[in-house]
């Protein structure tokens, strides 16, 4: 994480609640000797923050500090992004059409560039109808780590390497490119390029176990033909899969 959207996030954790120096360090992934520099860095732009030194140190924001600007990272918006689809998907849910107006705000926030390079990850998450009864009976336990890696690999253009069981229970490790989100709630499945097979293939997010985040890719492989590839009976991709893209 970066300096500038670390201190950001440690501000966020502070105009929550009161909170003390480990937790702060716990939640941004940081020594404790980092968030004391942060807090001094962010008391010398003139943010009120109350620290006490020592072992469990408190720390606290003054609630009617300094207005500060709201700036966002691609991920966070794309999570925004994610979570009005899944309301707009829902029927009748209250208070979709002004989550999805914030959003349309937050988006206007980030610059030009970094709205093209949201647009394009946008594209790659595919929300489609709830899953089957039959799946959901089904899920079992994700794997702790799999969030942070996959979202890293996914935004971040990396390769992806994990364990993985199929339907028939058989176990292979897989090193993949990460083409797509798509999610049938409750249930996601990653849309990946296979590069040891060199084929596309879909992983459930129950049956992945050991993920890690690998190197960064040179070249992509285009959605529309993995998506192709994974079902090539299909007059096109969108007759059969029959998921959208968020953006």
């Amino acid at each position: 994480m970066k300096t500038a959207a670390r201190r950001d996030r440690l501000l966020n954790l502070l105009y929550r609640r009161p909170t003390t120096v480990p937790a702060v360090a716990r939640a941004l992934g940081v020594s404790e000797r980092t968030v004391y520099r942060d807090i001094a860095s962010l008391r010398d732009a003139g943010h009120d923050i109350h620290a006490t030194p020592g072992p469990g140190g408190g720390v606290r924001i003054a609630p009617d500090g300094r207005p500060r600007a709201v700036h966002f990272e691609v991920a966070e918006i794309i999570g925004l992004a994610l979570s009005v689809a899944i309301l707009k998907a829902t029927p009748h849910m209250p208070f979709a059409g002004s989550a999805e107006a914030a959003l349309d705000r937050a988006r206007m926030a980030l610059s030009p560039e970094r709205r093209r390079a949201m647009k394009k990850l946008e594209r790659r998450i595919l929300v489609g109808a709830p899953s089957s009864e039959r799946v959901r009976r089904s899920l079992g336990e994700v794997d702790d780590t799999l969030l942070s890696v996959f979202e890293r690999c996914f935004t971040g253009s990396r390769s992806m390497a994990f364990d993985y069981v199929d339907a028939a229970g058989a176990t292979s490790s897989r090193h993949v490119e990460c083409i797509a989100l798509v999610l049938h709630a409750p249930t996601w499945y990653i849309l990946a390029w296979d590069l040891d097979k060199d084929a596309s293939r879909t992983f459930r997010m129950d049956r992945i176990a050991a993920p890690t985040c690998g190197d960064a890719l040179v070249g992509h492989h285009p959605l529309v033909e993995v998506m192709a590839q994974a079902r090539p009976e299909a007059r096109s991709a969108d007759d059969v899969w029959n998921r959208r893209p968020i953006g």
